[in-house]
């Protein structure tokens, strides 16, 4: 139903970009939300849309249009005092009356927390009463804000406070929101605080009620709101290989507010960002790759690799599945990037994959279509530790239908070389314990690992640094565990360690306490490795050599 009037292809060409034709095939994304539009950020394009130029109630989407203009009109080291009127119920920010709290902290209030007694302040201050009650001055401050929606051509947009508590002729439309947000997010101060993950300041300790970007890839910013009227709505921004788009969604519900986001931007990646060659699917990896391993690779963080550096550029490799037999693909020192149907819409954490590399090493069963194999010899490449140990893939490849251990355990099992095992008490030390088994593979996370995998960190997000969780979900990158984790003696660098190592589907992980505690789990080099398998070389490259993985 998004662009009703004239169907996809006629708005390619009116936008006169063929490309977006091929998308059109696939059928626009099923959503709960009532009102939605996905807007083009870069040149304010509506990429599509349902029902978006309706007004309707927008709860605390208001907030959007209380923060452009406090920041225009206001200064933010002004201090306000609380007065007990503006503590209006419902969202709040925790303001007590008699406070004295900065305009910046008060605009965090409302963004982060969706505090209504900070727009009720923030209204008051800046409408030119910063220290007593005066509704004279919250009602000029909501008539500017009506006066900069029709400066905007906001048509559809009328204000009747500041909050955006449910009133009649209070209204406006999910195009009107997504076009404010657009005008927002040219002032810096706005975004640094509409993106923020959490503020500490003033004797307050906010964290953002926005949960999608903990579990969608590349969200720069976003405001959430309910009410009655309005239902669940949200604005969300997101940025992904040079692109930028706003997703503005009414009428939702709780259960598919966030759902309704992802698979909005998911949407409208496909109809703005086709990938039509290598170059395109380059740009793509190269988000995926800074979005963890730039702030390492500057020094900005100390943390492991997830990619390490690139083995080459992007190139085509045959799959029976993908179109035309052939899909993109980069390898990089710890894992492979691989785009199969670069037309498909899909959840964006999903879109870039890793193939099924470790599984491939550890049975010799290369994958080359989703139900095709072809059978080589298991890998027999040292999985940790300097090249040429007998610690091989080959080797744990034997252990994949070996049981369980049991949950709670401390492990303390080795694995020698000939592939019997030792109990060595004395690595108890270490207080690894076994996982409960997955269902999908019947083997369990070592707790290192799960610890490891559920860390937040700094990532890349368009030009910024921000918190979030590195792994979204985890199991896109690494896969289901495939066998038990083990301790190996293995020499690192000339001197033996133990090092607990643990394959997935995808990658295998290595514990190593004698490393600094930011290095102790790492990803091993498993695209060095799989690149030297499918290639029939033993030898590892120097660029190797040393490390753990």
């Amino acid at each position: 139903m998004a662009v009703r009037a004239f169907g996809l292809c006629a708005l390619v060409a009116l936008l006169v970009v063929s490309p977006f034709c091929r998308a059109s095939l696939h059928a626009e994304p099923a959503v709960v939300a009532r009102h939605w539009v996905i807007l083009d950020a870069m040149n304010g394009r509506v990429v599509a849309e349902q029902a978006a130029r309706q007004p309707v109630a927008i709860a605390s989407l208001t907030k959007v249009m209380t923060a452009v203009v406090a920041l225009e009109r206001g200064q933010l080291d002004r201090t306000v005092t609380i007065v007990p009127e503006d503590l209006v119920g419902e969202s709040s920010a925790g303001l007590r009356a008699g406070q004295t709290v900065t305009l910046r902290t008060l605009l965090y209030g409302l963004l982060l927390r969706s505090g209504n007694d900070a727009a009720m302040a923030i209204a008051r201050a800046v409408g030119g009463s910063p220290d007593q009650e005066d509704p004279v001055a919250r009602a000029r401050f909501v008539d500017w804000m009506n006066a900069k929606a029709r400066a905007l051509g906001l048509d559809q947009t009328h204000f009747r406070n500041p909050h955006g508590l449910d009133e009649p002729g209070h209204t406006s439309s999910a195009l009107d929101l997504a076009r404010l947000t657009r005008f927002a997010l040219d002032d810096p101060r706005f975004v640094a605080i509409f993106g923020a993950n959490a503020y500490e300041g003033e004797g307050f300790r906010w964290r953002h009620t926005n949960r999608l970007p903990d579990r969608y890839p590349g969200v720069i910013g976003g405001k959430t709101g309910w009410t009655d009227d309005a239902g669940l709505c949200l604005i969300e921004v997101a940025e992904r290989a040079g692109h930028r788009l706003i997703v503005v969604l009414t009428g939702s519900t709780f259960d598919a507010w966030y759902e309704d986001a992802a698979r909005l931007f998911d949407y409208g990646w496909t109809l703005i960002d086709p990938i039509e060659d290598p170059e395109d699917a380059a740009r793509l990896f190269q988000w995926w790759w800074q979005r963890t391993d730039d702030p390492v690779a500057r020094g900005l963080v100390e943390r492991s690799w997830l990619w390490g550096r690139p083995l080459g550029s992007v190139e085509r490799e045959p799959y029976r599945d993908a179109p035309g037999g052939q899909r993109y693909v980069q390898y990089f020192e710890k894992g492979r990037m691989e785009l199969t149907d670069p037309a498909l819409p899909v959840d964006a954490r999903w879109r870039v994959t890793g193939g099924r590399l470790a599984w491939e090493l550890l049975t010799g069963r290369q994958q080359i279509g989703d139900a095709a194999v072809v059978p080589r010899a298991p890998a027999a490449i040292a999985v940790a530790g300097d090249p040429g140990n007998p610690i091989t893939y080959a080797l744990l490849g034997r252990m994949v239908q070996q049981p369980p251990g049991t949950a709670g355990e401390v492990i303390t099992i080795q694995l020698l070389p000939d592939g019997s095992h030792v109990q060595r008490p004395e690595l108890a030390e270490f207080g690894v314990r076994y996982g409960q088994a997955f269902t999908e593979t019947g083997h369990g996370m070592a707790s290192i690992f799960a610890e490891w995998v559920e860390q937040r960190g700094l990532v890349r997000v368009g030009e910024r640094l921000r918190e979030e969780p590195l792994f979204s979900p985890w199991v896109a990158l690494l896969g289901y565990p495939v066998t038990e984790p083990y301790w190996i003696r293995v020499p690192v660098g000339g001197v033996q360690r133990d090092v607990l190592v643990q394959c997935f589907e995808r990658r295998c992980l290595t514990f190593t306490p004698a490393n600094a505690p930011e290095w102790q789990v790492e990803m091993g080099n498993i695209g060095v490795h799989y690149r030297m398998w499918v290639a029939g070389r033993l030898d590892v490259p120097a660029l190797v050599a040393g490390h753990v993985g």
